[in-house]
């Protein structure tokens, strides 16, 4: 089993046993059991239990989740004393105390020895399992101090002695598993994976809820573990880099015994560059203010400890070896944490950490500065009176102070973003006045000592003498965390939250507005809170290291952020490594991450070093590239991912996004005109409800879409972006825009902005998608949306010159510069720089542009979801597999035509620009050169041409065109294309297969072999066909009286399958080309018994649903439905029906049971009375058919449930309202809505 396996077999282990405890000591499941009635042992447990359960009661509201949390904290103490156990014992810090050997008896050595002490427990259950434990546990306090083990920690229960058993057993098969390996333990990290691994449930259920992340799901909704080689990178280039900064001489990061470097520092200083602190090393302090399990403070422990090393051995500081991991703790190492198991985890880590490095005779640290904000304080009511007692308080301290005390009573809800230290800032005494009776001039830190000494006071009295361990530990926790809170730090290194605030929940988003927001905007996600958190946190000279998602670098709202980190702090060394699965979050985790380190003062002047692993670099290779490249710059050699850029050159670039790698030159380009001062560049409409207002072409009456501006129809053309696709294309939806609809509109959604631009001609993109963004020619009467925004002429009137510029590699390659996530905004595209060409380039190109539109308006007019769809490619003058191939011949000529068109383009537009060569070449390095300019073999380059001059007769090549492929440099050595099967298969369109990686071919070639190899790609092979019996299909049900047939046969009208025959030889398709189309179109489906009858039962209703499923938040919306009794596939179902949603309506479903249900009982009926009973044979036939006229009456109650329910479908309302119901009765052969979108449509109010 995986690590996973083990993790959470072992949690349902404990979970259960601590259950049973808890309903033995009178907490069951429903309500608790007077106190009374235990017994005088059980009740001291009882009673701090019933303490926690009343806390959590507190804010979950009732009994039953506060009994679950109060569980969940014990299941997870137990599962951290046993784990920290298993590290311990595997690093030989003490006997083995659970890893069990045949040689003792099946028992660990502890227990063992343990049971000659005690001989009386051989004869108790699992011969003193749980005393042995207990008295271990004790031990591990006693001896070192490690406040886990402590007898009297709120959450320590121990199960039975046969549950533990069965516990320990599982965690010691981890190590004896393959998969995890023996020396699982010995890693410092283990412990932070066992807890990552622990939480899989919950944040698999929080993902799958959907809901708002508030404060209580921060931890589960962002909680990704750090690697550690990212961890040493940042604390080596913070914590290291200031030790060097004081010390410039030591050798601390030379390992003495190998003389290999231990710590690699980038930009280390050669000469001392700040006074070392007063007390030395005890006074450099570190933080982690969103610590999670430690990672970062157990790495750094080692770090200082070398320092210590060093300063007794260089310094002459005056440490002893064996004191030196109790300094470390208690000095330099602090962290926070929302997280109480994690902090736990953290805590016990160090411990661990400091037992091995202290030797025999050194003390173990006292006390630790980690602690969880998951305490919790009375409300500043119940601590008014004590605190308006202990000094003289003006009205506006007494203001401030409330303020404190608020903030902390919210710090389990929002953790080290909480700002004390700047609040009591506002407490300093001003003017005349004393406070505390205290010297008015007073030193501010004797002051904030002050303050906060009658804060703790506040704190100590709330927890009382007397009180339970629980309460203690909260009032501990909080002093602990006030203190946190109000120091200045060295360092800050974090790998925090990554909550977008669109994701906010109620809570979370009020206290991030009103903390986060002025004067520079931080709330946008919980990461930019976090890193003005970490300046904060940090003094003047202080560092900062940090891992996150790289949205801070480029995106228009992250603008704030990145003018706050360029004006405020010196950016030392930043790593765009991007997404990688294999070596930093793991598989199930697609992030885009940046790490880097931050200077407060850079009293060197340095420029910024970047390290670019994004650009065309595998996954699994970028660590090591990393690593090396890294190690380049540090050892002075050259390295082409490695870039230094002074930081004010950021600046150059409107909105400052972090663009380090292009050249100076190409920078000045910016800072020219945009493309905002020549083009409008408007957002479109968001509706506010698109399951109201929205709907695709083919959902409403053809007669009701407006063509011509002005014709006052009720459906409008609309562009939503959609996937990548050039010059044309993706119109498929329509917005209900007459007056009523108008109304609604502009007070709903963003209410309907730019509306002075709607229904004029000009250009839209789609700018969401992994293939980056694609522009398209908008014409005239649509109605543009947030998705698919428009372009519009301004001072540059030539639209299809811009659509043309703005389809180039040098445009992509900006916006990828601009914002390489996965989502381009209008405020990018404003910023991308303008140049303008001469008469003959703008006359060429508009040429070009406009032969690429109308080559994809005339490739759209095959395809059946598209509005100008004429016929399908599958004519009547030859067998299909004849019509198709030649089709498929003319569309990758035509589109091949497309391909050379944009490589010359993409000349002239760098001529325009005038880049130099090297600028060129880095643009064509990271989008890669136009297919149409790569070399072809003499045999191809013929075949095209002949093509171009003999049978392109509609879309004639201009003289550049021929001019491009006399250049063309022939290469007669072509690779041959062996994998055509795979062309078109899942978006694996024509400049996709001829640009992937498998090929990097010129179009031409790809063309050319196809047409040698003569093969019918399956996937595109099988759609078209079911296209064109899709279109026969529509046709028939709009021929058909009622819009109504049946499948099956004696239902008083023939079968579609017969109909769809028969349509086609209407059509003038001959018996064979019939025979063949329906082989193609069954040609999916399974089993030897292939015929159009079984795919219309089987596949039909299902694929026309899912080729209908364009966008990823609007439904499926098939316009023809396959009603059923019950399952078609098993080919018994007692009754099915295609219908058109063109006829469909209350009256229709009437009619379905009135006449087609009755015809068919009167055919079963008729059978029935036909069969021979006394055979086998008739015998099985007629249990058959009563089975279906069970199944037809059950189908009849179905729809007087729906008629009775008032169910009146109208054809505007949209598939996903009229078809909703019918899906919840089960008389659909495939569910349509997801149940979001069921759910949604069935409360539908419109």
């Amino acid at each position: 089993m995986k690590l996973i396996d083990h993790v959470l077999k072992i949690r349902g282990l404990i979970q259960q046993a601590i259950d049973n405890r808890f309903s033995r000591l009178g907490l069951q499941a429903d309500e608790a059991q007077p106190l009374e009635q235990l017994s005088a042992e059980q009740r001291p447990k009882r009673r701090v239990l019933d303490t926690i359960i009343a806390t959590h009661q507190q804010a979950l509201g009732n009994y039953a989740e506060a009994r679950l949390e109060a569980i969940k904290e014990c299941v997870f103490t137990l599962f951290n004393r046993l784990a920290a156990i298993k590290v311990m014992e595997d690093r030989e810090l003490f006997p083995e105390v659970i890893r069990r050997r045949a040689e003792h008896g099946n028992l660990s050595y502890s227990h063992k020895m343990w049971l000659e002490e005690h001989p009386e427990e051989r004869s108790a259950e699992r011969m003193g399992l749980k005393n042995f434990l207990r008295d271990k546990f004790a031990e591990l306090f006693d001896d070192f101090g490690i406040p886990l083990y402590k007898a009297d920690h709120p959450y320590a229960i121990l199960p039975t002695a046969d549950e533990l058993d069965e516990i320990i057993t599982a965690f010691n098969s981890i190590e004896q598993d393959p998969q995890c390996g023996e020396d699982i333990w010995k890693g410092d990290d283990i412990l932070g994976w066992m807890y990552e691994n622990f939480n899989a449930v919950e944040k698999a259920q929080l993902k799958e809820s959907g809901e708002k992340t508030e404060y209580d799901k921060v931890s589960l909704q962002s909680q990704v573990y750090t690697p550690q080689w990212v961890v040493k990178f940042l604390v080596d280039n913070t914590l290291g880099k200031q030790y060097l900064e004081m010390y410039p001489d030591s050798k601390f990061m030379i390992d003495e015994e190998t003389g290999k470097t231990k710590y690699l520092i980038a930009n280390a200083p050669k000469r001392q560059v700040r006074h070392p602190k007063e007390r030395g090393i005890l006074d450099i302090k570190l933080i982690d203010p969103a610590c999670g399990s430690g990672n970062f403070l157990i790495y750094a422990f080692s770090v200082f400890y070398d320092m210590y090393i060093d300063q007794m051995e260089n310094y002459g500081a005056d440490f002893s070896r064996r004191d030196i991991p109790k300094l470390i703790v208690e000095n330099n190492l602090y962290g926070v944490d929302l997280d109480e198991r994690a902090v736990q985890l953290t805590q016990i880590a160090l411990f661990i950490k400091a037992m091995q490095l202290k030797g025999r005779r050194g003390e173990m640290p006292t006390y630790c500065n980690v602690v969880s904000s998951h305490f919790t304080l009375p409300a500043y009511e119940v601590v008014k009176d004590v605190l308006e007692q202990s000094g003289e308080w003006n009205s506006k301290q007494k203001e401030v102070l409330r303020d404190i005390w608020n903030d902390l009573h919210d710090a389990y809800k929002f953790g080290s973003l909480i700002r004390l230290k700047e609040k009591i800032q506002a407490l300093k005494p001003q003017g005349e006045g004393t406070l505390f009776r205290q010297d008015e001039d007073a030193d501010f830190f004797s002051f904030k000592n002050l303050t906060l000494g009658t804060l703790r006071n506040l704190m100590h009295r709330w927890g009382g003498e007397g009180s339970n361990a629980y309460s203690l530990s909260q009032v501990n926790d909080a002093m602990t965390f006030l203190d946190i809170m109000t120091k200045d730090f060295d360092v800050a290194v974090a790998n925090p939250p990554y909550t977008d605030s669109s994701d906010f929940g109620e809570e979370l988003k009020a206290f991030a507005e009103a903390n986060y927001k002025k004067p520079m905007k931080f709330n946008i996600n919980l990461y930019a809170c976090f890193i003005k958190r970490c300046c904060e946190l940090t003094d003047e000279l202080g560092k900062v290291g940090m891992i996150h998602p790289h949205t801070f670098m480029f995106i228009k709202t992250f603008e704030d952020v990145r003018k706050f980190m360029i004006e405020n702090t010196h950016i030392n060394t930043m790593v765009d490594f991007g997404l990688d699965r294999v070596n930093l979050f793991g598989p199930g985790i697609l992030l885009d991450a940046t790490f880097y380190t931050l200077d407060k003062k850079d009293s060197e002047n340095t420029p910024g070093v970047y390290f670019n692993i994004t650009a065309n670099l595998q996954e699994k290779y970028k660590k090591v590239t990393l690593e090396k490249a890294y190690a380049d710059y540090c050892n002075g050699l050259p390295n082409d991912r490695v870039y230094l850029l002074p930081q004010d050159k950021l600046k150059a670039i409107k909105s400052w996004p972090f663009i380090y790698w292009i050249s100076d030159e190409f920078r000045e380009k910016f800072g020219s005109a945009d493309l905002n001062s020549v083009l409008d560049i408007r957002q479109g409409m968001a509706s506010g409800n698109n399951n109201r207002f929205l709907r695709f072409w083919w959902e409403v009456n053809y007669n009701d879409i407006s063509q011509n501006i002005g014709d006052n129809k009720k459906w409008v053309k609309h562009v939503k972006g959609g996937p990548f696709q050039k010059w044309f294309g993706n119109e498929w939806t329509l917005v209900a825009f007459d007056k009523e609809n108008q109304a609604l509109l502009a007070n709903s959604g963003n209410c309907l902005p730019s509306r002075q631009y709607y229904f004029r001609e000009g250009i839209t993109y789609s700018a969401v998608g992994s293939k980056g963004i694609s522009f398209r020619y908008l014409p005239n009467n649509h109605i543009i949306d947030t998705k698919g925004p428009g372009i519009y002429a301004n001072k540059l009137t030539n639209i299809l010159y811009a659509l043309a510029m703005l389809n180039t590699k040098l445009v992509f390659y900006i916006c990828d510069c601009l914002d390489p996530t996965v989502s381009i905004n209008q405020g990018d595209l404003k910023r991308i720089p303008i140049a303008h060409p001469n008469e003959l380039q703008e006359s060429i190109t508009t040429s070009l542009s406009k032969q690429c539109v109308e080559i994809i308006k005339k490739v759209c007019a095959y395809s059946i979801i598209e509005q100008n769809y004429i016929s399908s490619p599958i004519g009547n003058k030859a067998l299909p597999q004849e019509e198709l191939t030649r089709y498929y011949n003319y569309e990758n000529a035509l589109l091949t035509q497309i391909l050379l068109n944009e490589a010359i383009i993409n000349r002239i537009v760098f001529d325009v620009y005038d880049l130099s060569e090297h600028d060129r070449q880095m643009v064509l390095d990271k989008e890669g050169i136009p297919v149409g300019d790569l070399s072809v073999s003499q045999a191809a380059l013929d075949a095209y041409k002949a093509w171009l001059k003999d049978e392109n007769t509609e879309f004639p090549p201009s003289a550049e065109v021929w001019e491009h492929l006399d250049a063309l440099t022939i290469n007669n050595d072509q690779p041959q294309i062996a994998d055509f099967d795979k062309l078109y298969q899942n978006n694996y369109g024509w400049e996709e297969f001829c640009s992937s990686e498998n090929h990097r071919m010129n179009p031409i070639e790809v063309w050319y072999q196809f047409r040698q190899a003569g093969i019918l790609p399956p996937q595109r092979t099988q759609s078209l066909a079911f296209e064109l019996i899709t279109d026969v299909i529509r046709t028939v049900l709009a021929k058909d009286d009622d819009g109504v047939i049946p499948l099956c046969e004696r239902m008083g009208e023939e079968p579609l399958d017969v109909r769809i025959e028969q349509e086609l030889v209407e059509r003038g398709y001959s018996g064979a080309q019939i025979a063949q189309l329906i082989q193609l179109v069954c040609m999916n489906q399974g089993g030897s018994n292939k015929s159009l009858r079984k795919y219309l039962y089987e596949k039909f209703f299902q694929q026309l649903s899912d080729h209908l499923n364009l966008f990823m938040y609007l439904p499926k919306t098939p316009f023809i439905w396959h009603l059923t009794s019950g399952d078609p596939a098993s080919g018994h179902s007692a009754i099915d029906l295609y219908v058109s949603i063109y006829t469909w309506s209350r009256d229709t479903l009437f009619r379905i049971k009135s006449v087609y249900v009755a015809n068919r009982e009167s055919s079963l009926a008729d059978r029935l009375a036909a069969l021979d009973p006394t055979t086998p044979g008739g015998q099985m036939e007629a249990a058959q058919i009563k089975e279906q006229q069970q199944e037809l009456r059950q189908f009849s109650e179905k729809i007087d449930q729906l008629l009775a329910s008032g169910y009146d479908p109208k054809l505007d309302d949209g598939v996903g309202k009229n078809i909703a119901p019918l899906q919840q009765a089960g008389i659909l052969s495939y569910d349509v809505l997801n149940s979001g979108q069921l759910k949604k449509y069935l409360n539908a109010d419109w």
